[in-house]
């Protein structure tokens, strides 16, 4: 009987489709691992999720995760003040998750509910650990008390310390066991590959809006749409009639490369984009967001999955194209290094 079970409701939390959908597979292995059945909600989730949470201030200042000590950051209802709903949401739309995805059990939130139950809204196996020694451990994200954006790939590519394809093929591993992509999803992206899709394609993904802020603070280089088009120009050296499929959210970066590589073929997904690379606002936070957003970003992902070789940097939509299809080879515009 359903009350004998353990469940883990995994929700969202105000960010991008491809943070969340990540925090969803991590809380997925999470759940297998400890013996709980998950379901995901995508409800409202925590904008901070250290926010008074004992020790996570200091293990912050002190670079020392030990005063967090190792408890999961599970949500708890009492803290429903700082919950904040997903930007995939609508009025007509509560759980966006369902508009992109089947349900990973027969289990229904209901029977969840009333069940012993536990809420996750955030990364659960990163492990409270800076060391980059312990990286082999690692899941997803590189430390969980701090809540670093997820770069744990490119710790693998900066140290070497085991296999990027392996990480990659772990990760496949729950996406492929536990994601269904809705039928009418399905379709699009099949009709899309029939029609456009040529047996030798590069995948570009150019990320480009507020991932700047990033570089501002010191998380990365700066990424310029020249980084890119180096990149690609390398790629055609070995594959120079290949068709080039480019996924971004904004247009000054498709026009450039249009007009940049105008003997090779050039596919684009019809989806709304900022006009600028350099847009302070990305189409998630503006008002282009919601589920649409969503679907065109998910179908964008796969399609960029499709492709036999991927162009990009250190982002989450990037990251979890490299998930769904751990063979595609890959260059890393942040250090122009082929994978």
């Amino acid at each position: 009987m359903s009350k004998d079970k353990k469940f883990l409701i995994i929700d969202s939390r105000p960010y991008g489709l491809f943070s969340i959908f990540l925090h969803t597979i991590d809380n997925i292995k999470w759940a297998e691992d400890n013996g709980y059945i998950p379901i995901v909600r995508w409800g409202p989730g925590r904008i901070d999720v250290n926010k008074n949470r004992p020790g996570a201030q200091e293990a912050t200042q002190k670079g020392d995760p030990k005063y967090v000590g190792t408890s999961p950051n599970f949500l708890f209802l009492e803290n429903k003040n700082e919950l904040k709903e997903s930007l995939y949401c609508s009025k007509e739309i509560e759980n966006p998750w369902e508009e992109l995805f089947e349900p990973l059990n027969e289990y229904s939130l209901e029977t969840a509910l009333s069940s012993n139950y536990k809420i996750s809204d955030i990364f659960q196996v990163g492990f409270h650990d800076l060391r980059t020694s312990s990286l082999k451990d690692k899941f997803l994200i590189f430390n969980l008390h701090s809540y670093v954006p997820l770069n744990t790939w490119l710790y693998f590519a900066k140290f070497n310390q085991f296999s990027f394809h392996e990480h990659r093929k772990q990760v496949n591993y729950f996406i492929k066991k536990y994601i269904n992509i809705k039928k009418d999803i399905q379709k699009s992206i099949f009709d899309f590959t029939s029609e456009y899709f040529t047996e030798n394609m590069i995948g570009v993904h150019v990320r480009g809006t507020d991932k700047k802020t990033e570089s501002a603070i010191g998380q990365r280089p700066h990424i310029s749409i020249e980084d890119y088009i180096n990149c690609i120009k390398e790629g055609l050296k070995e594959r120079s009639d290949a068709t080039l499929f480019i996924a971004s959210d904004n247009n000054e970066a498709i026009e450039r490369i249009f007009k940049t590589f105008k003997n090779n073929k050039i596919i684009v997904s019809k989806c709304t984009r900022m006009q600028k690379y350099s847009s302070t606002t990305p189409i998630h936070l503006s008002s282009f967001g919601g589920p649409e957003a969503a679907k065109e970003a998910l179908i964008d992902c796969v399609l960029l999955s499709r492709c036999s070789h991927i162009i990009c940097t250190d982002s989450n939509l990037s990251a979890a194209a490299l998930y769904f299809n751990p063979e595609a080879s890959c260059t890393f515009v942040n250090t122009n290094t082929k994978y």
